[in-house]
């Protein structure tokens, strides 16, 4: 009996020790799958405000993007582009970013509700991506206007110098012979064979298209310059040969200073015909004072006295002055009450 005792109390501590060890690990096991469940929503907790501040990150970016690309918007028309399709895919990528802007939030979001907050990262997590996809697809429209800006502005450029290449090329043909200086000719030429050279360059910038269209233009001044000099100088050379033309000529047909000759007068009963000469005229009577006539003739000299020749003639006559001279040349003279021309 002793022996079945002591057996009896063996066995029944071992079953007590047993249950107290399947207790405490059932517990331990409660304990973990707490344990573990807190441990997994707060971690999930914690990248989810981890994610909602690079969402906040992004958006802000996406803000700072749309309005670059407004402000390119407003700053550039139709015709400043050569491929208008751009300005259209832009403002339609501006409507989608717009569309986008913010940070979406969740109250659902509980700290110790594992599957809410796996939910609202989700959420913020894809918000993020339509952001960065935004601000890409904004950035990409927004080089494409540049591009076309920029292509417009080449294209204007190629257009003017060439332009400026038929004007002088034009003015070279035609200003040959007429310039001062021909050595603008011949650095005109030069500049348009390097205008020529640029304008066929695909790569050629607006830099460099100006600059050739400058030069070009300079090169065209200084022919135009020389020609206007020319032309003024020859002006004032045609001016100077009329001018001395016109003295000749004055000179030429002044008032005779020799004398006068050929003159007819008409008289009373008769004519007088023949020559005077201030210095020694002469004259001889061959007519009657009523019908005669009186013709040149020979003086010895001395001084003339017109009172006995009109006695002599009769009819009378005047001598021949300055004052009975005509423009014409020819001589009036005057008569008295007995029609004599004293």
């Amino acid at each position: 009996m002793a022996e079945e005792e002591k057996i009896l109390n063996v066995s029944e501590k071992s079953g007590k020790k047993r249950t107290v060890i399947l207790a405490a690990v059932a517990a331990i096991v409660v304990l973990a799958g707490v344990g573990g469940y807190a441990y997994a929503s707060n971690s999930a907790y914690d990248s989810y405000e981890s994610r909602v501040e690079s969402a906040k990150e992004s958006d802000s970016k996406l803000v700072k993007k749309i309005a670059e690309a407004q402000s390119l918007v407003k700053a550039t028309k139709e015709t400043d582009v050569l491929d208008k399709t751009t300005l259209t895919s832009l403002n339609e990528s501006l409507k989608v970013g717009e569309s986008r802007k913010g940070v979406p939030t969740s109250s659902h979001a509980a700290k110790w509700n594992l599957w809410s907050v796996s939910k609202a990262k989700a959420i913020v997590s894809n918000d993020m991506t339509e952001a960065d996809d935004s601000i890409n697809a904004i950035g990409k429209a927004m080089g494409k206007v540049e591009a076309s800006k920029t292509a417009k502005q080449v294209k204007d450029a190629k257009d003017a110098l060439d332009k400026t290449i038929t004007d002088a090329e034009n003015l070279y043909k035609d200003s040959e012979g007429k310039v001062q200086d021909n050595k603008t000719r011949e650095s005109l030429k030069t500049a348009i064979d390097n205008a020529k050279k640029t304008s066929s360059d695909k790569k050629a910038d607006v830099k460099s298209l100006t600059a050739a269209n400058d030069t070009l233009s300079k090169a065209v001044k200084a022919v135009n310059d020389s020609k206007n000099a020319k032309a003024q100088a020859d002006a004032q050379k045609q001016a100077q040969e009329q001018a001395q033309q016109a003295q000749a000529q004055a000179q030429s047909v002044g008032t005779p200073s020799g004398g006068y000759s050929g003159y007819a007068y008409p008289n009373v009963g008769g004519s007088y015909s023949g020559r005077a000469s201030q210095s020694a005229p002469s004259y001889s009577n061959t007519g009657s004072p009523s019908g005669g006539s009186v013709s040149g003739g020979t003086s010895t000299g001395g001084t003339w006295d017109w009172k006995n020749a009109k006695d002599s003639v009769g009819g009378g006559f005047s001598p021949i002055t300055k004052d009975n001279i005509n423009p014409d040349g020819s001589a009036t003279g005057g008569g008295d009450s007995h029609g004599n021309m004293w």
